[in-house]
């Protein structure tokens, strides 16, 4: 368990510094970064389009499943090259897929202040705070829209950058408790193994 809990926390870590790039990418190149995530959405929507499609070709059988995999096929690729054709789908449907992925972190920053506050840490206000505001700057990217395709970009970026800073200083404090909660448990558990033995106080065992 201690290890999976580890894997956990490190998995979130690397994610943190993840988005702490990409955000800083978004900042300094705003238009060049929304060019080139349309041309990877599309790109890659359009090469499972044209899988689809061949495995539909290679094992056509009549059947519904062969049926199904054309009609995705197909839906994908032409979904695909719209979005390599439309750049402006950024502004529209990319902040909002954003903004509920900075939800979801700012949902998981508030369960570990909570985590926090159940071992007494002090600054569990001060996470549970960060969290709560990451929570709202998804909600703003998920509910309101920006005309100026750069602006909305550097928004992102900004939200990313604070998102992942902040999952850097919580996830700190959260690895800080839990190891001074174990160190306080073993002390707490060798004092009352040296009073078993010690009952006496003169180190021989009480008759």
């Amino acid at each position: 368990m201690d290890n999976f809990l580890k894997k956990v926390k490190l998995n979130s870590l690397v994610n943190a510094v993840i988005y702490v790039v990409i955000g800083l990418v978004l900042i300094v190149w705003p238009v060049t970064s929304a060019s080139v995530l349309c041309l990877a959405l599309g790109a890659v929507l359009l090469v499972c389009g044209a899988v689809d499609v061949i495995l539909f070709c290679t094992h056509r059988d009549g059947s519904l499943y062969s049926g199904g995999l054309l009609v995705l096929g197909v839906i994908l690729a032409a979904l695909g090259c719209w979005i390599i054709a439309s750049p402006q789908l950024v502004a529209v449907l990319v902040p909002r897929v954003i903004g509920l992925l900075i939800c979801v972190h700012g949902v998981g920053d508030m369960s570990d202040a909570l985590t926090l506050r159940r071992v007494g840490h002090p600054r569990w206000t001060a996470a549970l705070a960060l969290g709560l505001v990451t929570l709202v700057l998804g909600a703003v990217l998920v509910f309101y829209s920006f005309s100026v395709l750069s602006t909305i970009v550097r928004i992102i970026g900004f939200f990313l950058l604070y998102d992942g800073a902040s999952d850097i200083w919580i996830s700190a404090q959260v690895s800080r408790a839990v190891k001074q909660a174990e160190r306080d448990a073993q002390a707490q558990a060798g004092a009352v193994d040296v009073d078993f033995t010690d009952l006496n106080g003169d180190g021989t065992p009480k008759e």
